[in-house]
């Protein structure tokens, strides 16, 4: 209990480093996840046999989703925050199920919405974190830790396994976001909190407070809930350049 209790206090203290964007560290994190997906991924590829990968896929599927369920344990005891501001539904939670549950289903649908969503809204994520302070603070290291993880799956998935992305991915996965949306804003108002603890699942209650594409709009739009109407056209136009390569190739 004492360790625990010296682990916790070094967590909770105020005399962190403040996070650099594309700071020193910020960089290297990014070329380890980057790094260590490609070259994992790539090299996977040269052995692949479905049968022989079958256990690492599905102990990776299981990993992305029990992680989320249990991080909002990890981050009350170890860091400022309440059940209420850490409910393991935000859209990167899901993106992690939807991965974790592409692996163990093979459910296309679940690539579907993972891809777009991981590849779109996840890689901002790890480009502007929303982190005050840098490693081995307990935001930085949940926060690079789980969205890294996602990204090395998704790039496994599209080179090992060669999971396709058609069209028709890209319209389910806008579907299936704007389906969750309104759910995601009727549990914010349920689950409440505190003053500083507040649910605010999809960032539908207040904006985030890192760096992202928001800050190039008009003030107007950056509050919530606001600024939906130019996330929705500005997420459809990440999706189409993601959906891009595979409209080339299908082409070519």
């Amino acid at each position: 209990m004492e360790e625990q209790s010296i682990i916790s206090e070094f967590y909770k203290m105020d005399n962190q480093i403040p996070f650099e964007l594309f700071g020193d560290i910020h960089l290297i994190t990014l070329g380890i996840i980057l790094g260590v997906s490609l070259i994992f991924s790539f090299t996977a590829r040269k052995y692949y046999d479905e049968n022989t990968f079958a256990s690492f896929e599905k102990t990776l599927g299981y990993l992305l989703i029990i992680t989320e369920l249990i991080k909002p344990f990890f981050l009350v005891e170890f860091g400022d925050y309440h059940f209420t501001n850490t409910v393991p539904l935000h859209l990167c939670h899901i993106t992690s199920y939807a991965t974790g549950l592409f692996l163990l289903t093979r459910d296309k649908r679940f690539f579907d919405f993972a891809y777009f969503w991981g590849m779109g809204g996840g890689t901002m994520a790890l480009l502007t974190p929303d982190v005050q302070f840098t490693f081995p603070h307990i935001d930085f290291v949940s926060l690079f830790s789980s969205h890294g993880l996602v990204f090395f799956t998704i790039i496994y998935i599209l080179v090992v396994i060669k999971q396709y992305v058609t069209f028709s991915s890209l319209i389910n996965a806008v579907k299936y976001g704007l389906m969750a949306l309104p759910f995601a804003y009727i549990l914010n108002l349920i689950i409440g909190g505190e003053p500083g603890y507040e649910a605010n699942l999809w960032y539908l209650m207040k904006s985030s407070e890192g760096a992202s594409l928001m800050d190039f709009f008009p003030v107007f739009f950056q509050q919530p809930p606001f600024h939906v109407i130019i996330v929705i056209p500005l997420s459809i136009v990440i999706f189409l350049f993601l959906y891009l390569p595979f409209y080339l190739f299908e082409k070519k």
